[in-house]
């Protein structure tokens, strides 16, 4: 990975990681949202819920991923990355947990995912896995797959 595309990666990556724990620790859950580095440079945190009548999180997803592509298609952005709580298979013991599911993606670069498992505890704490990368899909930039 490119040094410009890791750097922009980790930009986006950061806060959305930290807004996701944050609002697990206080509510146990959080709506898909994203984050958008502009040609600039300038970050950006994106909530369209307010935008939509019935805020479902598969059209939650949609809705950003329209919005990133049009920005993409008109040049304004470099970078963006959309974060939601996804259900993978546990690396060890066999079985599912939730994770924070981070799609990034790059005008210049190939996309990632980064998967923080986590575990709600019994007393109301939030036990967090250390993040796990791996490679993700085009759904902005280049050959976009539609889901």
């Amino acid at each position: 990975m490119q040094p410009t595309v890791r750097t922009d990666f980790n930009d986006l990556l950061v806060p959305l990681l930290d807004l996701a724990e944050s609002m697990l620790e206080g509510t146990g859950e959080f709506r898909p949202f994203g984050a958008r580095l502009a040609a600039g440079g300038q970050l950006a945190l994106i909530d369209v819920t307010p935008t939509l009548k019935s805020p479902s999180s598969p059209l939650i997803l949609d809705a950003l991923y329209a919005t990133f592509r049009l920005e993409a298609r008109a040049g304004t952005i470099r970078a963006c990355a959309v974060c939601w709580d996804a259900l993978v298979p546990r690396e060890t013991g066999g079985g599912m947990m939730d994770a924070i599911a981070v799609g990034l993606e790059h005008r210049d670069g190939d996309p990632a995912i980064v998967l923080c498992g986590y575990e709600l505890e019994p007393e109301g704490g939030v036990h967090f896995e250390p993040p796990v990368t791996a490679i993700g899909r085009p759904h902005v930039f280049g050959n976009v797959l539609f889901s």
